[in-house]
């Protein structure tokens, strides 16, 4: 195991709800259209339908990625977003 430390990027994992049957399209939509900041997007079972990893330089600029882009994508009905803190933060 490995601390991540020395970035000031902003991490996070986006959590989204879509409609049955739109994961995918959601999935090509967050790495077409976002991909300097979506690291990793999949369609995954359980709460949520889809899961990114993003990185944005700043909490602003999550901020506006979240809620002015991928909020507006189609198909996107509910996003939850859980910030990752650097000091508790694994790489294996």
């Amino acid at each position: 195991m490995r601390p991540v430390t020395g970035n000031s990027a902003i991490t996070a994992f986006v959590l989204i709800t879509v409609p049955a049957n739109n994961s995918g399209n959601v999935v090509d939509a967050l790495m077409d259209e976002y991909s300097e900041f979506v690291k990793e997007a999949a369609a995954v079972y359980g709460e949520a339908d889809v899961i990114a990893k993003v990185e944005t330089p700043s909490i602003g600029q999550l901020h506006q990625l979240v809620m002015e882009k991928i909020q507006n994508i189609p198909h996107v009905r509910v996003t939850r977003t859980f910030i990752i803190i650097p000091q508790h933060h694994e790489i294996r």
